[in-house]
């Protein structure tokens, strides 16, 4: 299996790496986006907007913000709200960011993503030898909510979450690998990232210097329409390791630790 060398820290993925969806969360997951916008969007009489019409203007929303591909994940949800608010002529009531918050959160609690047992697996594996993991993802979602998220239902814990729409730049753009690597206080050479997208993952991690390994262990579990086409991996690619499990990471000779571990019991 081509590693390079051995790394000191993990960059992980999040959609069809650490955690999943199944085919029908999207549909409710905009659902309860809709139902935020009922909550903090009413007209200039103060009357609220019929949720058919706060689910056009969010559409149009976002159909508009697609013109430049991946917009609407690379944009915070204040200013998603604030650009529906302002197609419909409406004003945004309740306290200072608390819209925003809402809507970022919007559908997590009752359709939360299901973790993928081999990313647990491994996340644990990395705590236990000191292993710094940082979670690197293309989501509407800020980090915050991620880290609150996570830390409801019990992990997994990261030393830290880089979301594109904090940024304004995601996956392949190497400055998403760049911040995270910032973030963790290492060289890039020294991270490894996995990811389930040659395109969005490998493309994106070699750009900004850090190791890549391609999984595909999830690849079953895509929903029909999620992407368009079978996932492509390029003829020459034997500096980048394929992995059918995550769990083949979890070994100690692909890492260089800091200190051996101490005995445990």
């Amino acid at each position: 299996m081509p590693f390079r060398g051995r790394y000191r820290a993990l960059s992980i993925d999040l959609w069809f790496t650490s955690f999943y969806h199944g085919p029908e969360d999207p549909a409710r997951w905009e659902a309860a986006r809709v139902r935020v916008l009922e909550r903090y969007l009413r007209r200039p009489d103060g009357t609220p907007f019929a949720p058919e019409l706060l689910a056009e203007a969010a559409r149009g929303t976002y159909a508009r913000m697609n013109e430049q591909p991946h917009a609407a994940i690379r944009t915070d949800p204040a200013q998603v709200v604030q650009a529906v608010a302002t197609a419909l002529g409406a004003t945004i009531v309740g306290p200072a960011g608390a819209a925003a918050s809402a809507y970022s959160a919007a559908g997590l609690e009752s359709d939360p993503p299901t973790p993928n047992p081999e990313a647990m697996e491994l996340l644990a594996w990395c705590a236990d030898r000191g292993i710094p993991c940082v979670l690197v993802t293309n989501s509407a979602r800020r980090a915050a909510t991620w880290e609150e998220h996570l830390r409801a239902r019990g992990g997994p814990v990261f030393q830290q979450i880089v979301s594109s729409c904090d940024l304004g730049c995601g996956k392949p753009d190497p400055r998403i690998f760049l911040e995270a690597a910032r973030r963790l206080g290492r060289p890039a050479a020294e991270i490894l990232h996995v990811g389930d997208r040659w395109e969005l993952d490998v493309v994106g991690a070699k750009a900004a210097g850090f190791g890549a390994a391609l999984y595909r262990g999830l690849w079953g579990r895509y929903p029909a329409g999620l992407y368009d086409g079978a996932p492509a991996i390029p003829e020459d690619r034997s500096d980048v390791p394929v992995l059918e499990s995550l769990t083949v990471l979890a070994d100690e000779a692909r890492w260089a630790l800091r200190a051996a571990r101490l005995p445990t019991g």
